[in-house]
């Protein structure tokens, strides 16, 4: 199972696949404010897994515990219920939080039955997403990621440049003004983001924005002049985003 993590973006939300179309199913079940486990304790889980199983041919043993009274959990006429989170090559559990690749991981063949048990909308859209992780369509996050830091890095070295040339030294405050900048043109607020929670678009648009913050201010731009610029050119950014999630 690859190591690289893409986080892709749901409805505004970030749902985390790896390089080979693996989906953190605890961070995706969570928005549907369910458990990966329930679904990987269904019969017709296991019946799924283990045709998938056979058509790999990937060793399945599947384990089975007692089944209580009331349980939440239904499916199959038995006493038993399956418990499928630890059937190596098709389910990979790991320690820690979503962000650092902590959950359970589900193998891609599995993704779109996983993510139908959740919804229709999100099992259409995570078959879209797994064929462009597969094909190599979509941008790779670790590219994005590498341009954004790029980005900043420019913006850091025209602050440099621009009091440079005004006799000035520049001080720590410079750059943390221009990073709210960006942050506030993008989100509408001060705050910062961690960069390593963003998805491939979002990082981006911060990447533009900041090369573009570069250019404004070694044209000699005051501040305000810069926001408005910047303001109307990620509006711009993210309309087309839009357009292109909606196509």
């Amino acid at each position: 199972m690859s190591a690289r993590i893409v986080p892709l973006d749901y409805e505004g939300q970030a749902v985390r696949f790896n390089g080979d179309g693996w989906i953190n199913a605890t961070e995706a079940a969570a928005r549907f404010g369910k458990e990966p486990r329930d679904w990987l304790r269904l019969h017709e889980t296991e019946s799924y897994m283990c045709a998938w199983a056979s058509r790999l041919g990937i060793p399945f043993e599947p384990k089975f515990s007692s089944r209580k009274a009331g349980g939440k959990v239904s499916g199959g006429k038995s006493d038993s219920r399956p418990e499928l989170s630890s059937c190596a090559g098709l389910v990979v559990t790991k320690r820690g939080s979503p962000a650092t690749g902590g959950g359970t991981w589900l193998h891609p063949k599995l993704v779109v039955a996983f993510a139908r048990w959740l919804s229709v909308d999100f099992e259409i859209w995570c078959d879209m997403q797994i064929d462009a992780l597969l094909r190599g369509d979509a941008k790779s996050w670790a590219s994005a990621r590498r341009e954004a830091a790029i980005g900043h890095k420019a913006v850091c070295d025209a602050i440099a440049l621009n009091c440079e040339a005004q006799g000035k030294t520049p001080q720590k405050h410079h750059f943390i003004n221009e990073s709210r900048l960006i942050n506030q043109v993008i989100t509408g607020s001060f705050a910062g983001r961690d960069r390593d929670q963003l998805n491939a678009a979002e990082l981006e648009i911060v990447t533009l924005a900041e090369l573009r913050d570069s250019g404004l201010i070694c044209a000699g731009m005051t501040y305000a002049e810069r926001k408005a610029n910047l303001l109307a050119y990620v509006r711009k950014l993210q309309d087309k985003h839009q357009r292109r999630i909606a196509a």
